[in-house]
């Protein structure tokens, strides 16, 4: 069964259960009995390991997997990028060495993290419907947590902004969205200056 022609039912409900799944696998650090953000489960060290599956298991259904895992991974740490402070359990952890990272080697690691994410999930995208359904999933991951998390603003701007970015570059439909858009931001501010 086909949804727009481009992409499958059965891709759909794969890429949801990734995505369900994958939102909340960085926080198994603690069943796994580590340190709470643990870099092991707070970085995109699981997607190495399933990009390495990927390549030789080179299967449509396990694209799908890939795509929607890879967007809750960056979800879960675009929320963890605006903690209430940078100290004790919002810093990351590194094992082995029982090393705890500093707020700015933090925030630099989840930012990388989060990024790689999202760019491996669009870039195994095959079309704008999938890309459509890995940024619906996105939304509705920042709707329903508003409460748990108590925050929307930063994380619903920081994940609209990195996706139409990155995603711009993977879809030339976007990108000349997003250059219109620019480009009349431009006017605006340049007759507002004007103005003044």
């Amino acid at each position: 069964m086909e949804i727009i022609g481009e992409i499958s039912l059965t891709g759909v409900l794969i890429s949801i259960a990734a995505f369900l799944l994958g939102i909340k696998f960085p926080d198994w650090d603690l069943k796994l009995k580590l340190k709470h953000r643990n870099i092991l489960t707070h970085s995109p060290v699981v997607m190495i390991f399933f990009y390495k599956i990927f390549k030789v298991e080179n299967n449509m259904e396990f694209r799908f997997f890939i795509m929607g895992f890879s967007m809750a991974l960056a979800l879960h740490f675009i929320f963890d990028l605006f903690p209430k402070g940078w100290f004790g359990g919002a810093l990351l952890k590194v094992p082995f060495i029982d090393k705890t990272l500093s707020p700015g080697g933090s925030i630099a690691s989840l930012l990388t993290s989060t990024i790689l994410c999202m760019v491996t999930a669009i870039s195994y995208t095959k079309n704008f419907t999938e890309f459509i359904l890995l940024f619906f999933l996105g939304l509705s991951s920042l709707v329903f947590n508003i409460k748990k998390e108590k925050k929307i603003i930063r994380p619903l701007a920081a994940f609209g902004m990195l996706y139409m970015i990155m995603g711009s570059v993977r879809y030339e439909i976007l990108f000349r969205y997003f250059t219109k858009g620019i480009l009349a931001l431009q006017r605006v501010v340049s007759e507002m200056m004007t103005a003044i």
